[in-house]
């Protein structure tokens, strides 16, 4: 079958909300509209009413994007390869410098300063990222008590790289920060 190169094009509504991410992320959520999405994805706002029955309704569905499309893929990652629990740590830690899915997280805070639904999401997948790096240190022998302790400086270290604008542009370098800090935090396991 041949497409015409100049037949307008229906995305799948993950298209129409990866795009919508990349906007909030570069400009917040009042840049998140219908008719520049649809420029941007260069589309008509049809293909945008065939997933979403309005703005609202997309904006709602942004904050469950964020957990599957980049939350759900680390911890599967980490699930996936198996061995030790400080082995899923560095996968985790190496999953994260390679493909900075925390590149989001600030746009969602900024959001979840004005918006109780996101405030709500955000908070939860906060309390499930977390939970997941303390049933890694619990995993190794440490106490609950301990495995959170590490699990929130694990967490912080991440959250506040991205806050500050620290996190470096270099692979190498975040791989290089990843290694040293999963030293750090499990040294005695």
């Amino acid at each position: 079958m041949v497409m015409n190169a100049n037949a307008p094009q229906r995305l799948d509504r993950d298209a129409w909300l990866s795009e919508a991410m990349e906007v909030l992320r570069e400009n917040g959520v009042d840049h998140v509209k219908v008719e520049p999405l649809a420029k941007r994805l260069g589309v008509t706002k049809g293909s945008f009413y065939w997933h979403f029955k309005d703005r609202a309704d997309l904006l709602r569905a942004l904050p469950d994007h964020w957990v599957k499309s980049q939350t759900d893929p680390v911890l599967a990652h980490a699930q996936a390869s198996g061995g030790s629990p400080v082995e899923m740590m560095r996968a985790v830690l190496e999953f994260l410098a390679r493909e900075d899915p925390d590149r989001y997280d600030n746009a969602m805070r900024a959001w979840a300063q004005f918006d109780p639904d996101v405030a709500d999401a955000v908070a939860a997948i906060d309390k499930r990222r977390m939970e997941f790096a303390g049933s890694m240190f619990k995993q190794a022998g440490l106490s609950e008590a301990e495995a959170e302790f590490r699990a929130r400086l694990w967490y912080f270290y991440d959250v506040g790289e991205h806050i500050t604008g620290d996190t470096p542009a270099d692979t190498e370098e975040r791989l290089r920060r990843a290694e040293r800090r999963l030293a750090l935090l499990t040294a005695d396991l």
